[in-house]
């Protein structure tokens, strides 16, 4: 148990990071002196990071080190999350969220396979232990930030610095070698195959809802919807409770029926969320109960899908599988967010939320109804076996 919670820990440094990247953006623009569109380029950016490197990190996990492989990343990680907040031109608050991506893709898919990898019996309720801990750092992050606003260095160094120690414990308590395995000669080959074709593709149109709404969520709240500053922030913060709360009955539920109708309840969640948060009007608890609904699916769906695509390969390609599947997704995020920033300003906001938030949910749901899967998660680690995936 103790592995598995020192695993899942970098979890809160990724999504404190990016719960307070969403809603300190429009000050940090406004900082740097750019333009509204700049919000949708430095999503991309990031997002360009972490799709580059989700590989790297799931290759690196098969091949070499799970523990060096993560705890280097999160040094890069802590680095650069503190140069965001210090950053004073575009070009820098660009490179810093590129190399933050960077760590992020890294570790993610390394943890996630860690936590998947160590009980494949119990592998959704392991791996969502990511998404509860994720959601602590969704939800605390703009508590942390008001009070600075709009001055947003000191969190942005308190990010780094909580990298710094969740480095530290994972160094300490993770083993060096965890599971003996034969290594994989090509994982990366392995991990595409007739099953894993549908969650990467899914979990690209994904990719542009997510980090859309993480791009431009507070400048929506704040700017269309007319909330105050404190009220987007808590808001924001809403967008981590569901992970906390339904998180581990979601990865159970989904060792014990199978992954495929929780990825559907996930993908529903989402698409229903954002259809009524484009086009509701101005009501702070439809919000809250809004943004919950988002965010509970966000922690299903983001995170049992690259555990679907673990159970779809060998043991020796767990890794690269999340990786796979984790870049496929970044890559929406980094065309999804080009895209609206091409297309948005204040008139055209809802509609740009119509076509590139809403529309690609409805994509990935579609897909996700499609996915190929025995029925049982008992059944599709016997068939991984009998079948040398």
């Amino acid at each position: 148990m103790t592995i598995f919670i020192a695993g899942a820990l970098p979890a809160i440094i990724v999504d404190f990071d990016g719960s307070a990247y969403s809603f300190a953006a429009p000050f940090i623009i406004s900082a740097v002196k750019l333009p509204i569109y700049y919000l949708g380029i430095l999503v991309s950016g990031y997002a360009a990071g972490i799709a580059i490197f989700s590989v790297v990190g799931g290759f690196l996990f098969d091949r070499l080190s799970p523990k060096l492989t993560v705890i280097s990343s999160i040094l890069i990680f802590s680095v650069f999350t503190i140069s965001t907040g210090y950053s004073t031109t575009a070009i820098e608050v660009l490179i810093s969220r590129l190399i933050v991506g960077f760590g992020v893709g890294m570790f993610q898919s390394s943890s996630i396979g860690i936590l998947g990898d160590t009980n494949p019996e119990f592998r959704g309720t392991g791996v969502m232990l990511w998404g509860v801990l994720a959601g602590v750092g969704t939800t605390a992050a703009p508590y942390i930030f008001l009070p600075f606003l709009p001055a947003y260095h000191i969190p942005f160094l308190i990010s780094g610095i909580l990298g710094f120690i969740v480095a530290l414990i994972f160094y300490i308590i993770i083993p060096p070698v965890f599971k003996k395995e034969e290594k994989a000669k090509n994982p990366i080959k392995m991990a595409i195959n007739r099953y894993t074709i549908y969650p990467l593709i899914a979990m690209f149109f994904f990719g542009f809802t997510l980090l859309n709404i993480l791009g431009y969520y507070s400048e929506y709240l704040i700017k269309i919807v007319s909330f105050s500053s404190s009220e987007a922030a808590v808001l924001i913060s809403m967008l981590g409770v569901g992970g906390i709360i339904f998180g581990l009955p979601a990865g159970f539920a989904s060792d014990k029926i199978g992954r495929k109708p929780i990825l559907i309840l996930g993908i529903i969640l989402i698409f229903i969320s954002m259809v009524f948060i484009t086009y509701s009007p101005k009501n702070y608890i439809l919000f809250i109960i809004l943004t919950i609904m988002f965010g509970t699916g966000w922690s299903i769906y983001s995170i049992l899908s690259p555990t679907a695509g673990q159970d779809m390969v060998k043991d020796e390609a767990v890794g690269s599988a999340s990786g796979a599947i984790l870049m496929s997704f970044n890559i929406g995020g980094i065309i999804g967010p080009l895209l609206l920033a091409s297309y948005i300003n204040i008139k055209t906001f809802r509609t740009g939320m119509l076509y590139f938030m809403i529309i690609p949910a409805a994509i990935a749901l579609i897909i996700t109804v499609f996915i190929k899967f025995p029925g049982k998660t008992s059944e599709i680690v016997k068939e991984q076996i009998e079948e040398g995936l």
